[in-house]
């Protein structure tokens, strides 16, 4: 039975499937390498959230910085960018932050794992600062 083939067909998937998975591939590892980034410089402060979103906030623009904790999911509805508008949040984990108050009176909560060295850094740049966190909270 080694004869010539009578028949033989190879069959690929659709093109839209490839560029699905490919799409798909390519949100996962944009995910997988998203990270938030907070800088205080001695004009602003500068929050960027991986490649997607980028804020500048002149501190002239900030009328004081709470460190805080809050509740993430009932607060802003998660973590991510979240709220628009006059209330927003910028995060990606844990429930401690500064809530920047602004001379407009629109808030920006940037989520923190050193709350009290942002609130520092603030401070020294000039801003009107408050600790409201516990005296000792949880590490996660």
């Amino acid at each position: 039975m080694n004869g010539p083939a009578l028949f033989e067909e190879q069959q690929w998937f659709s093109p839209w499937i490839y560029i699905l998975i490919g799409a798909v591939l390519l949100l996962l590892a944009g995910l997988l390498t998203l990270h938030q980034t907070t800088r205080v410089q001695t004009d602003a402060v500068i929050v960027r959230f991986g490649f997607l979103y980028q804020t500048r906030i002149p501190l002239s623009e900030i009328r004081s910085a709470e460190a805080v904790a809050y509740h993430p999911i009932r607060e802003y509805g998660g973590w991510g960018i979240r709220g628009f508008g006059r209330r927003r949040a910028l995060n990606t984990r844990g429930s401690k932050g500064v809530l920047l108050t602004r001379t407009d009176g629109s808030t920006l909560m940037i989520g923190s794992q050193e709350p009290r060295e942002l609130l520092s850094a603030l401070s020294h740049a000039g801003v009107q600062t408050v600790d409201r966190l516990p005296a000792e909270t949880r590490e996660f």
